[in-house]
């Protein structure tokens, strides 16, 4: 009898501290997230972006209720994943862990790879770019610096999420500095991918198609990735370049559309242009994006400025930060340091998505007044999403971008060269609402498609939203 009545009371306490842990934990988190938007407190987080999974259209009945049920499924995900304590500790440790473990495999797989190529490719050392010799002349010219080219390079694969691969490149530059990234590839089908690429294709043209018989002019500048450079099987062997994709895509537009990409076709291109640990492009990577969309565009519009020159560039020793795919993979060896140009911009009016000053925002961090977390991505913490622009020029211009969060930092640059900018990432695509309307009521001369490679043209993660425009 006594045994039983231990038993039973050793159940009870049991059930107790478990009920009481769970309820604890349920009404921590709200508490943990209330006093970090109040400021109160300061919590560590993952960094994980959490969305509504579906956007229902303002034509469709109660759209308003259940675009608020997606809202507050949102807020509740991000309640007990971001919020929960201890949460970002014990993923990255598990993740370190799980990577530690599965490296001893990867590694192996990796240099089997890189072992086959090396039946018909003599040596893993890239050679220096060749350049045509000069004429000598009598005149002494200075001896010109040869820049730094990487001669070696490895690659380990990491894990997979979301629908691609992600490998670590590791590189040695000829003047002894070696660098870290973290890289991802599509691993859809190839069927899927040509899927999504044709019907990307087709939304672009349909909107090409109304701007077309308004007289708008029609430009896609994609933001590329490593994948989708030429020589991406130089580095990564067991993975096919997305090049030929992006060219069929391309060959797939409308002609009246005129388009252009980054350039990233090298591993020194990738370096210099993008995150070491994000997919996004870092400040020199929007720099010569700019160029490109100016340049472009100017083809076709004298009035349009030339590109700025190269702003002052801004080193933030300490604002370092593990990008997008360093906190998917789970890889924390290599990271970012956040560096920035000013361009010294004129006045103009700017809308955002929160009230922004950019003097102010260099300030705090030529200061050092920014979150040093784990978790802080200071690509969204300096650039807002901008969403309309005006500048004192006289271009005639009225620029209608369509974007995603690449429109962040290279908004204001590009914005200068135009009198308006509307700016819509894909996420308020469907405010546009009537295209035709919308063109007519903000005078648009020209509109710009400015996206991710892998939601803009493969719509990776089905997230496109093009055709939440209405063209009636």
């Amino acid at each position: 009898m006594a045994e039983k009545w231990v038993n039973d009371l050793r159940n009870k306490v049991f059930l107790a501290v478990t009920c009481g842990f769970l309820v604890i934990m349920m009404l921590v988190a709200p508490a943990l997230k209330i006093f970090d938007n109040l400021g109160i407190i300061s919590t560590e987080k993952m960094g994980n972006i959490i969305e509504p999974q579906k956007v229902y259209d303002d034509d469709m009945p109660l759209s308003g209720l259940f675009n608020g049920i997606e809202k507050l499924k949102t807020a509740i995900e991000d309640t007990y994943i971001n919020y929960l304590p201890f949460y970002a500790h014990v993923v990255t440790s598990v993740k370190n862990a799980k990577i530690g473990m599965n490296r001893p495999i990867n590694e192996l797989l990796s240099n089997l790879g890189q072992k086959a190529i090396e039946v018909s490719v003599t040596t893993d050392i890239l050679e220096a770019p060749e350049t045509e010799p000069e004429a000598e002349t009598e005149a002494e010219t200075a001896p010109v610096e040869e820049k730094p080219y990487i001669i070696k390079h490895s690659y380990r694969y990491i894990t997979n999420s979301g629908g691609t691969n992600f490998y670590v490149i590791d590189a040695e530059y000829s003047d002894g500095r070696k660098v870290s990234l973290i890289t991802l590839t599509l691993s859809t089908s190839p069927n899927l991918i040509d899927r999504r690429m044709r019907h990307s294709a087709e939304l672009v043209n349909n909107i090409a198609s109304v701007c077309k018989e308004l007289g708008v002019k029609v430009y896609f500048y994609a933001c590329s990735r490593f994948q989708d450079g030429e020589n991406f099987e130089q580095y990564i062997p067991v993975e096919k370049s997305l090049k030929p994709k992006v060219d069929e895509f391309f060959s797939l537009l409308d002609p009246y559309i005129k388009y252009d990409r980054l350039k990233v076709d090298t591993l020194e291109e990738s370096i210099e242009k993008l995150f070491l640990t994000d997919h996004h492009w870092n400040a020199y990577g929007m720099y010569e994006a700019y160029c490109d969309i100016i340049c472009m565009m100017r083809e076709d519009t004298s009035s349009i400025p030339e590109p700025r020159p190269l702003g002052e560039l801004y080193v933030i020793e300490g604002a370092e930060f593990f990008g997008t795919n360093a906190r998917i993979s789970g890889y924390y060896e290599c990271k970012d340091t956040f560096f920035f140009y000013d361009y010294d911009l004129p006045e103009h009016v700017l809308r955002a998505s929160y009230p922004y000053n950019y003097d102010e925002k260099k300030r705090q961090y030529l200061e050092g007044r920014f979150e040093k977390k784990l978790s802080t991505d200071h690509y969204v913490n300096f650039y807002p999403y901008t969403e309309y622009m005006k500048y004192k020029n006289s271009t005639g211009r009225n620029v209608l971008v369509l974007a995603d969060s690449y429109s962040r930092g290279i908004s204001e640059l590009l914005g200068s060269n135009f009198d308006e900018t509307h700016i819509f990432d894909y996420r308020r695509i469907h405010e546009i609402g009537n295209l035709r309307q919308f063109i007519a009521r903000h005078k648009i001369t020209d509109v710009l498609f400015m996206q991710y490679s892998l939601r803009g043209i493969f719509d990776n993660q089905n997230d496109n939203t093009l055709h939440l425009i209405d063209l009636n």
